[in-house]
């Protein structure tokens, strides 16, 4: 009876420990998904958002030289979606910005790129599986400072380096 009673025992605090575990990833696992969508439905923010399916049509419908629509079609085929956010009203700019530098360091993504001219700052991140050297997310975030607009571009899929 003992035995039955401590395997009893494990096999319910491995069940809280399972629980307890998934509850506490569960956020981790989503946030790629909903880390910027608090933007999409916000009057001042405008949100433009392409699918896997636009993304394929539009590289489809440019008129390049085959060279050149071979690179395009190589870069879109794996994409998921692409998203711009573009704001001019300062709360959301903020936002937006604090969110950016939050998923940035909460994804460990690296900077790629970073220009400042004339108070605009231009920022880019990625975030790349070194194990078969593909691009997984690409961020790119335009401050325009005071003047004018923000503008936060996100890249999802997978591309090849």
């Amino acid at each position: 009876m003992r035995t039955q009673e401590k395997q009893f025992l494990k096999n319910k605090t491995m069940k809280k420990l399972i629980a307890i575990l998934v509850m506490m990833l569960s956020p981790v696992l989503f946030y790629a998904q909903s880390a910027f969508d608090q933007f999409d439905d916000k009057d001042g923010i405008d949100v433009v958002s392409l699918d896997k399916t636009m993304l394929d049509l539009a590289g489809d419908d440019l008129k390049l030289a085959k060279d050149e629509q071979n690179l395009v079609t190589k870069f879109t085929k794996d994409l998921k979606q692409l998203k711009v956010y573009s704001t001019e009203v300062k709360k959301y700019k903020n936002q937006i910005a604090d969110a950016v530098k939050k998923y940035v360091r909460d994804n460990n993504m690296e900077s790629l790129v970073s220009v400042k001219d004339d108070g605009e700052t231009v920022k880019v991140y990625a975030r790349h599986n070194r194990s078969d050297e593909t691009i997984e997310e690409v961020l790119v975030f335009v401050d325009s400072g005071k003047k004018d607009e923000t503008v936060l571009v996100t890249f999802t899929g997978k591309v090849k380096l």
